[in-house]
């Protein structure tokens, strides 16, 4: 394969490795956008896996690259009541997260890497603007900004850090159809600071990394079998995104489309337990998620 070809692959799998496979930055889950009462703490637990393909371009596979991710996230927000007899809610949020991935290029041997460790620190807050308890209908904005604190090495095709800043802003809607369905709708916008240190495997020197504003909006379905257990359905489009290589077209949008079934288990009145499938059902640009399995444990206190 030549030489540019496995640069701008290289470059592409800095940028993309570590995180969810071109997917809505923000990954707002079933229950998320419920406001809790003045001074209480959620504490949520995650652990994933992922696996992928690609590169795609323009609809089509070439060159041949799978690879697995493993997560693990650990995410505590602070709910505080404002405004007239508590109108408003903020809750500030931390995430911190451990990764561990693999890529593997049977044509590309340069491609393959490994890389374990901490991920990028993840600073936000929400604000619900209406809540209404009684009906089940919340209305929130939510803002995060990712540090370039994880791991991350300059020369190597796999990496956990993204070496650069980005903030995701993003709306949540919840709304009861009914006593049984709840619809969720979440359409978001992310802002992808450079990755200014990309080096690569041509050791020439450092390169600049730098991805367009992209887009996602998001749909859930979600139907209450019974009080203890939800099923439910999401739908994801993810628009934007195109990457570029010292201001080269490095790969186009992703324009890819996610569809996910669920299941909420409500262990008490303070506990749950989801259990998530998701795969990407259509692709034009980059890395495809050909499967990923979300386990998640998510308590009050």
């Amino acid at each position: 394969m030549p030489r540019p070809i496995l640069r701008r692959l290289c470059a592409f799998l800095l940028a993309s490795a570590a995180g969810p496979v071109l997917a809505a930055q923000n990954d707002q889950q079933p229950t998320d956008f419920i406001s809790l009462p003045n001074g209480t703490a959620n504490v949520a637990l995650y652990a994933a896996r992922q696996s992928f393909d690609g590169l795609w371009k323009n609809g089509i596979k070439t060159p041949r690259v799978e690879g697995s991710t493993n997560l693990t996230v650990l995410r505590a927000n602070w709910h505080f009541s404002l405004g007239e007899e508590g109108k408003y809610t903020i809750a500030p949020l931390v995430a911190l997260s451990a990764i561990e991935t693999n890529a593997n290029a049977p044509s590309a041997p340069l491609l393959r890497g490994t890389a374990s460790g901490v991920g990028d620190l993840r600073l936000g807050t929400a604000f619900w603007f209406y809540s209404d308890h009684a009906n089940r209908e919340y209305l929130m904005a939510t803002v995060i900004v990712s540090l370039p604190t994880g791991a991350y090495t300059p020369t190597q095709s796999v990496n956990i850090g993204e070496n650069r800043t980005k903030t995701v802003l993003s709306l949540g809607w919840m709304q009861p159809l009914g006593s049984r369905w709840v619809l969720d709708l979440v359409p978001e916008v992310a802002f992808f600071g450079d990755n200014k240190e990309y080096i690569g495997i041509n050791r020439l020197g450092n390169s600049r990394l730098s991805q367009d504003m992209a887009y996602a909006m998001s749909g859930t379905l979600r139907y209450k079998a019974t009080q203890a257990i939800h099923w439910y359905g999401t739908a994801q489009v993810n628009r934007g995104g195109a990457t570029q290589l010292n201001g080269a077209v490095l790969t186009g949008a992703p324009d890819n489309t996610r569809l996910a079934l669920g299941a909420l288990i409500f262990s008490s009145d303070k506990s749950q337990i989801q259990l998530r499938y998701a795969r990407d059902v259509q692709i034009e640009n980059g890395f495809r998620n050909t499967g990923e399995i979300l386990l998640r444990w998510s308590t009050v206190f």
